[in-house]
């Protein structure tokens, strides 16, 4: 099967071209967002967005163009909100630290679970590895500055480096907060305290079997 076409055809450089890419994209979040990926087609996103199916076509090949073009804004806005977070907990006491940065990820996937999950299933189904690496690596670039923060509470780490500790917190959030997320409903209250124990637990014990 060959692969979609990822990219988007063409960056808008006018206000009125950028309106209508905004738009296309509201409307494509907003159908995911209701009606899952069932319903996320370029024809009903078109609707949804006030254009015409050619006008979406001008600046998305196909629905896999506009989904990537989705996980890519979904993620810089974790980016910008995990390392806002850092900064803001900088001084903060380790377990503090951790405690709000685990509210930010359950936030993040809770906040429209239908759309998060929508997306997350699309991360895993197209061929997007140098993409996300990339995002991941911004990521992991915020946990390495909160780990740098709070040098001094942590143990040393003699089993991985910092930038593995690093990865491996983000998979630990990762694998807790989607596998509660499936679906579609709100975050269950023993969420977070069960996420920080475990973040917790790996960082103050690192090495125990």
């Amino acid at each position: 099967m060959d692969k979609p076409h990822l990219e988007a055809r063409k960056a808008p450089k006018q206000a009125r071209s950028q309106a209508t890419v905004q738009a296309i994209l509201t409307a494509g979040a907003r159908v995911l967002a209701q009606e899952s990926l069932a319903g996320f087609n370029t024809n009903r996103i078109a609707e949804v967005a006030g254009v015409s199916v050619g006008s979406l076509y001008q600046y998305f090949p196909n629905k896999a163009a506009l989904a990537v073009a989705l996980i890519d804004q979904e993620r810089e806005r974790l980016a910008v909100a995990l390392e806002a977070a850092v900064a803001s907990v900088s001084d903060a006491p380790l377990l503090e630290g951790l405690s709000r940065l685990a509210r930010l990820a359950i936030e993040q996937q809770f906040q429209d679970p239908v759309y998060a999950a929508a997306l997350d299933h699309e991360e895993r189904r197209l061929p997007l590895g140098t993409r996300l690496a990339s995002s991941e690596s911004r990521l992991v670039g915020a946990i390495l500055q909160f780990l740098e923060d709070h040098r001094d509470e942590l143990p040393t780490f003699p089993d991985g480096s910092p930038k593995e500790v690093a990865r491996d917190l983000l998979l630990i959030t990762r694998v807790l907060v989607e596998a509660d997320a499936h679906g579609g409903q709100g975050a269950p209250p023993s969420l977070h305290p069960r996420l920080v124990r475990a973040l917790a637990g790996y960082l103050l014990a690192p090495g125990v079997a």
